[in-house]
């Protein structure tokens, strides 16, 4: 079985009150920006600058919040198993512009209703690791 590893992340800012940055998905699902680790790159590194060609929002990483694991078909490849590294990622500018090739759409939203959108099995569990280690930093 082929494997892929991708990192992304949860994108927050706190104007003026705390938001997660969400993706419309090329499938019609909500989701966090995430993609491919290039060779030579590290997923923290990958996750940063996927969400910057997704979405037009630079960001740094604060932590990571976990990973999801699960098996698709590829029409070249047959089955894969792919892992997806997510981190936590503070919003340090741009504007959001999201990338037409690769998304329909972008948002902030409140991180209850990040919980609520997130389309895919788990997402809800990485917002609320997300809360954790916010709630861990402000003390």
């Amino acid at each position: 079985m082929a494997t892929e590893v991708s990192a992304g992340g949860i994108v927050y800012r706190e104007s003026p009150d705390l938001q997660f940055l969400m993706i419309l998905d090329g499938y019609g699902r909500w989701t966090f920006p995430k993609g491919a680790v290039e060779d030579g790159e590290t997923p923290a590194a990958a996750a940063v600058r996927e969400i910057e060609e997704e979405t037009g929002v630079k960001g740094t990483v604060v932590g990571d919040i976990g990973e999801t694991r699960y098996i698709y078909h590829h029409p070249r490849k047959g089955r894969v198993h792919k892992t997806v590294t997510f981190y936590l990622v503070r919003f340090e500018g741009g504007r959001l512009r999201p990338e037409s090739a690769e998304i329909a759409g972008a948002e902030w939203v409140s991180p209850d209703e990040a919980a609520q959108r997130a389309d895919y099995e788990g997402y809800d569990r990485l917002v609320a690791a997300a809360l954790d280690k916010l709630r861990c930093a402000s003390g």
